[in-house]
């Protein structure tokens, strides 16, 4: 008889809580003049502000890593030291970037080592004397053109990193190697490499070509010059870098020949 009563009483407990949670769950109830208001235990169970809380949080870490959203960095208004460095595409391009430099206040040195690669300059000091030498704010690099038949070029990757480690926090801006033919992946590991908005990709764009078929002609590689310039507003070291006036003339590169290892 004992056990029965607390059965009952369980019972009787147990419906009166299916009563109190179905209403909470249920709008407001009206007989007559007489309003039941809803207790707040469905809001209390779930709670809607954790929900939102991490739906914030999702948003501000994809934001964060997106990729895709262009670079905007302030124009550094500053005189710059420029460094034009790599294979035998150097002179030409150096000869343009002599002209942005005078017509903009800019200084320039320039370092042309024919036939070399990423591996000729990561393997001697060279780059590191010239920019102990010359203190450079903002480097060019010409490399990859020598390599762009490798049939492996992720084993040039190492090279890649030792030279950007030399470089270290200097911006630079790593020149794509112009494709007369369709490389075998050197440009996407470059850019790979590269910090973002330090790669520009030549491949694809139209060169006039000298006698051998590879090298741009001098007025190519003007043009191509004056590519690299337009596009330098979406670079990670955005600087002064107005269009030369036809009355500039020549204007001296500053250029040391290095001859090919192998001659």
């Amino acid at each position: 008889m004992e056990r029965f009563k607390y059965t009952s009483l369980w019972l009787l407990l147990a419906v009166a809580l299916i009563v109190i949670i179905s209403v909470s769950f249920a709008d407001d109830i009206s007989i007559g003049d007489w309003t039941v208001k809803k207790a707040p235990i469905a809001e209390f169970i779930f709670d809607e502000s954790d929900s939102l809380a991490k739906d914030s949080v999702i948003d501000s870490v994809e934001s964060v890593y997106d990729t895709k959203t262009p670079l905007v960095i302030e124009t550094d208004s500053l005189p710059q030291s420029i460094l034009i460095f790599g294979d035998s595409m150097t002179f030409n391009l150096a000869l343009r970037l002599a002209q942005y430099a005078k017509q903009n206040g800019h200084e320039i040195h320039s370092v042309n080592w024919d036939s070399s690669n990423t591996k000729v300059w990561a393997d001697h000091d060279t780059l590191a004397y010239f920019i102990d030498k010359y203190h450079p704010t903002q480097i060019f690099i010409s490399l990859g053109s020598n390599e762009m038949y490798f049939k492996n070029p992720e084993t040039r990757a190492p090279y890649v990193k030792r030279i950007l480690e030399v470089i270290d926090t200097i911006p630079y801006v790593w020149i794509g190697p112009p494709n007369w033919k369709e490389d075998t992946g050197i440009n996407d590991m470059l850019e790979r490499m590269c910090a973002r908005g330090s790669f520009f990709r030549s491949a694809g764009m139209e060169f006039k070509r000298k006698k051998d078929n590879i090298h741009p002609t001098r007025e190519s590689s003007s043009m191509w010059i004056d590519s690299i310039m337009r596009w330098l507003p979406k670079s990670s070291h955005p600087f002064v870098a107005d269009l030369p006036s036809d009355s500039i003339g020549k204007a001296n590169p500053n250029i040391i020949f290095l001859k090919a290892l192998n001659k």
